[in-house]
């Protein structure tokens, strides 16, 4: 989703149980569904485990998938700080609907590892789903070798940290370590949330 400015940091959640986890997994565990690195170029270099997901980016009744339940305990808190943020910066603006708010939902999660010495090469978000979805990185095993770029403006995102970055914007990310990079991608959607998007015009989430 576009709004005004590149990154945005809405808040941060313990990932450290997390990261345990990841690092104990096996790589087949990756290997199970590369619909996202085959589709996209760009995503050549990443392996994903779809959490909710659709290979069609659907905007709405997304399908959930069983290893969301074996995440959703170290998910919980940043999901709620999520909810949190967004409902607060809703709650700031008149006109504020709660009902519209409490409908507001995940319609993507996905885990998502990008291989060392490698990187996701400059692109823009494109799509129904995409433009109108709040895009939230949650670094949860990274180094200060691995840069995040839009328009640009490189920055470093920690582990625990939470980001919406403008994905309606050109962005990349590079790799540089000698390790693995790991973080977990939230799209969250407020129905009816008003979209000012510079190359779309006017759009409702």
């Amino acid at each position: 989703m576009y709004f005004e400015g590149r990154y945005r940091k809405i808040g941060q959640a313990d990932c450290s149980a997390l990261a345990e986890y990841i690092a104990a997994m096996p790589d087949s565990v990756w290997d199970e569904n590369t619909d996202r690195q085959n589709v996209y170029d760009v995503h050549a270099s990443t392996q994903m485990i779809p959490l909710i997901f659709d290979a069609d980016f659907r905007h709405r009744f997304p399908t959930v998938h069983k290893q969301l339940a074996e995440f959703s305990q170290w998910l919980e808190p940043a999901m709620q700080s999520i909810i949190d943020y967004y409902r607060s910066l809703k709650e700031q603006h008149q006109g504020y609907q709660k009902l519209r708010f409490n409908q507001a939902y995940f319609v993507r999660i996905i885990l998502v590892r990008l291989a060392a010495g490698t990187e996701i090469k400059s692109h823009t978000d494109h799509g129904y789903s995409l433009s109108r979805a709040h895009r939230i990185h949650w670094p949860v095993i990274t180094n200060e070798a691995v840069s995040f770029c839009i328009d640009d403006e490189n920055k470093t995102l920690p582990a625990g940290e939470l980001w919406e970055v403008n994905n309606r914007c050109a962005h990349s990310v590079k790799n540089a370590s000698q390790f693995a990079r790991y973080h977990v991608i939230f799209d969250f959607v407020i129905p009816h949330e008003a979209i000012n998007d510079p190359q779309l015009g006017r759009l409702q989430a």
